[in-house]
């Protein structure tokens, strides 16, 4: 009975993925919020999540990768060892999140378990046209070098959610974006967008 509970909870800990059908950490970041709300406030972020059109869609390749692929658990645990996969995760509409699932992407995020701050990291194969687009609608912010093939990393405040730090990866046809309340720059999100990355080669 011990190991089959066992197995049934290693199971369900390996679904916290969404996807399409076919430096380290402080405890609590001086701001609470989901860090998925990255579409909220008036700052380069606010704009950058658009919903994809019905032939950008149609246009996007497939991109199914497991959570635990995308980022291993010990990367997460050199992150903060504090966090875990949260299998229960589903992408709030107009977050940059559901855009990537809408593009049949990965959307997947990691939980503080005492805070119950997160951070989400998700990737998707656009369309060409809608890739271009969201390129061009991050690139108002901070230039990122060293990420992929180009890396802007951008913030919103929400006077009930505080600051949530968001980074766009664009590497080969890929689109990944990160955000969290816990990225307050684009050196926090670092470590753990490199892995990422790596998991797409």
């Amino acid at each position: 009975m011990v190991a089959v509970s066992l197995a049934a909870t290693v199971a369900l800990a390996l679904t916290g993925c969404v996807s399409q059908p076919g430096s380290p950490a402080s405890e609590r970041p001086s701001n609470s919020s989901d860090s998925d709300t990255s579409g909220s406030g008036s700052s380069p972020a606010a704009s950058t999540n658009p919903s994809p059109s019905s032939s950008a869609v149609a246009g996007a390749t497939p991109t199914k990768i497991a959570c635990g692929t995308l980022l291993s658990a010990q990367a997460v645990y050199d992150f903060n060892p504090n966090f875990g996969l949260d299998s229960s995760f589903t992408p709030k509409s107009g977050t940059a999140a559901a855009t990537a699932v809408a593009e049949r992407g990965t959307a997947c995020t990691w939980r503080n378990q005492t805070s119950k701050e997160t951070f989400t990291i998700a990737v998707a194969r656009p369309a060409a046209t809608e890739f271009a687009s969201l390129r061009s609608k991050v690139a108002t912010g901070t230039a990122t070098p060293g990420l992929g093939d180009a890396a802007y990393f951008s913030s919103s405040d929400s006077s009930s959610s505080g600051a949530v730090g968001r980074i766009d990866v664009f590497t080969g046809a890929y689109w990944l974006v990160a955000t969290s309340v816990y990225f307050g720059s684009a050196t926090d999100a670092k470590d753990l967008v490199t892995t990422a990355l790596r998991a797409l080669k």
